[in-house]
């Protein structure tokens, strides 16, 4: 067996959860299919025994230690000239502002047009510490959502990454604008997030089983029949900020996934900015995260995209 990669401990919280989806979203380098693989394989200890069923229960409390193996699947994905802004880059980390309309990385059912893609073309080093698909990546957004991405060079970065997420010392902060007017002007989401019964594409926080997910929030302004929010979510579900506002009554704007909605807008600025949408009104704007290397404080602000400055200036957010 190899040597450790990760360790993780397991809380009262994760009590019932399977072995493969709790990890799954512990390490996000790795996909659901590669983990369990290292399961089967008996690459995963839970208290010191190796435990080889994916559908393991959690049962709180327990040390997890992950022996991963590294192999490049069958496929890889190919370099494309795609454009993406580079904001900041040195020898161990990039921070890049994806545009909507591009995946984080590839899959095998979608090789093509992705930030790994363009990664690829631009001949960048990456961490290689899991899958060949997410290499480099240490996190995700959503193809239809546009902003900050960071991406690691090297396994060093990419795992103090991993670890600052699941510790929650990296603050990210998005704005959205939704359909209908807030009246709350600030308060925090706490809820219960799990994939959709019906529609397995979805999450939905009407459930009472699955992984917590909270989000504050404060409204920056207030349009006819729309609210511009400022979010920052303390953890990182899937869907979490879409799945949280839809079930709140405030679906993202474009956001066909989680609101049938057709756009019916007077004001002539929720027009314009409709018309210049590629993707969901939802902007990853900024991050802010202590260096893995370095330990110097870093943040970063990404620019407005068009559609967003057609309903708000900057100014506006201090």
């Amino acid at each position: 067996m190899a040597h450790v990669q990760e360790q993780l401990s397991t809380s009262a919280d994760d009590r019932g959860e399977r072995l493969d989806i709790f990890l799954t979203h512990k390490l996000k380098a790795l996909s659901r299919e590669r983990i369990k693989t290292f399961i089967r394989s008996g690459n995963i200890t839970i208290n010191g025994a190796a435990v080889q069923k994916p559908g393991y229960r959690i049962k709180g409390n327990e040390t997890i230690k992950v022996y991963v193996l590294p192999e490049e699947p069958r496929v890889s994905p190919l370099p494309e000239p795609i454009q993406i802004p580079v904001l900041y880059e040195d020898k161990h980390i990039m921070i890049l502002n994806k545009p909507a309309g591009i995946s984080t990385h590839p899959t095998v059912h979608a090789m093509h047009n992705s930030v790994l893609n363009a990664l690829l073309y631009m001949n960048k080093t990456l961490s290689d510490m899991g899958d060949a698909m997410r290499r480099g990546i240490v996190h995700r957004l959503d193809k239809q959502t546009c902003g900050l991405l960071i991406v690691a060079k090297d396994n060093e970065s990419h795992m103090a990454f991993l670890r600052m997420f699941r510790q929650r010392e990296i603050q990210k902060t998005y704005i959205a604008v939704t359909y209908n007017v807030m009246t709350r002007d600030a308060g925090m989401i706490e809820s219960i997030i799990n994939r959709h019964p019906v529609d397995r594409k979805r999450m939905t926080t009407k459930t009472t089983r699955g992984r917590k997910a909270i989000t504050s929030f404060h409204v920056v302004k207030r349009l006819t029949g729309a609210t511009v929010v400022m979010l920052h979510p303390r953890t990182g579900r899937t869907h979490q900020l879409r799945t949280q506002l839809s079930d709140m009554g405030y679906p993202i704007v474009n956001d066909t996934l989680y609101s049938k909605r057709r756009p019916e807008f007077r004001d002539p600025r929720l027009y314009r900015m409709f018309s210049l949408l590629d993707g969901i009104a939802l902007f990853a704007y900024s991050i802010r995260f202590i260096h893995p290397v370095y330990s110097t404080a870093m943040k970063f602000s990404a620019p407005f995209p068009a559609w967003l400055k057609a309903v708000l200036d900057e100014h506006e957010l201090y």
